[in-house]
Parts: structure tokens; sequence; C-alpha cells
């Protein structure tokens, strides 16, 4: 139906030829052509299947699904933006931790390696590769971190926290350098101050 003509219009206008106007007859007194009033008279046998063609509650759905297929496309085109800056940052261990947890969510496995640019075979390796005893080491080490930290109320520091472990399993540089990112921070008491100068 052309814009413009509500469909209360129209079905007046196909109630009107129903009843035995002649198209001449409505185009002189509706002011509308000629041809839009045959139109709706042949969408309307499409409808009531005297004709064959696409009905209007199919072309509805077919504008609806268009419309959805653009909005898809978009998305589409999002999301392989956001993968192409994904792998540029990303290393491939880092995108099998991503795959490992939307798989957890559900999603096919094949699916997201192809989108993330990883093989199935190399992310089901990296899930069967028993962790590295670097990898153990820093869990366990980790553990015992959180342990000291709780029993002393958070107000251990990492000299205090050293000295609360065994010094075979225990790192002293990590902690002093900073290099345990889950090392917890306690109370940091003031500076000591470096003994006077010897006159000699």
């Amino acid at each position: 139906m052309p814009r413009g003509y509500p469909p209360e219009f129209r079905r007046k206008v196909l109630d009107l030829l129903r009843a035995g106007r002649s198209v001449a007859e409505l185009v002189r007194d509706l002011q509308i052509s000629d041809q839009t009033i045959y139109n709706w008279r042949r969408q309307e046998r499409i409808d009531t299947g005297q004709l064959p063609g696409i009905t209007s509650g199919d072309q509805v759905e077919l504008v609806a699904a268009r419309r959805r297929i653009a909005e898809l496309e978009t998305e589409l085109a999002i999301h392989r933006r956001a993968n192409e800056l994904l792998k540029e940052a990303v290393p491939p261990k880092g995108r099998y931790a991503v795959i490992k947890t939307m798989a957890a969510q559900g999603l096919p496995v094949e699916v997201c390696c192809r989108v993330l640019d990883v093989s199935v075979s190399g992310y089901y390796a990296w899930r069967l590769r028993p962790p590295s005893a670097r990898s153990l080491r820093h869990i366990w080490l980790t553990g015992q971190i959180q342990a000291v930290h709780v029993a002393s109320r958070g107000t251990y520091g990492s000299r205090r926290v050293h000295a609360r472990t065994t010094a075979r399993a225990w790192d002293r540089g990590r902690l002093s350098r900073g290099g345990d990112a889950d090392a917890p921070r306690g109370y940091q008491g003031p500076a000591r101050q470096p003994p006077p100068p010897t006159e000699a």
C-alpha cells in the first residue's frame, strides 16, 4: 500500500468496490489514482489466496527481517574490527582463556576459535597441557601470602610475610621488587634513617 493512506482508508475503498462502485467513480470521488486502487485489490486477492504472491503479513515480516539483517551486518563489522584489535593486543594464550570462558557459557568452541583466529587443536592442547612448575609454585605461593596476610589482619608487609614463610619455598626478591601482583600490601612503617657518618 502506498505510504500516506491509513489501513482504514484502504479497507473502505475495497468495501466500496465490493458494494458495486467502479474504479472510475472512486478515483473521481476520493481523488486517488486508479493504479493505487488496482494494487490494493490485487493485494487483497493475494491475502485471501485468490492469487499467488507475497501476503501483507509476509511483507511486514520481510521488512522486519531486512532491518534485522542490516543490524546484524553492523554488529558483525564491529566484531570483526574488535577481533583485529584483540589479536594485536592479546597473544594466543590469552585468547585461549577467553575461549574457555565463552565455552563454559555454552558457546561452540569451533566458532569461538574461528572468530578469535586460533586453531581448535591449539586450544585443546592448551586445555590438556598440565600446569608448569612455575604456575603451580605461583598458586601455592599466592595461597601462602594470603594466609599470612589474613592471619596478621592485614598489618604485615612483605618483610614480615617473608619471615613467616619457609626460606625454601619463598622468593623474597619477588616481593621486595613488587614482582608478585597478588602480594598484599600491609602497613608500611616509617622509613629507616641511615646512620650518621662516622668521623675519621
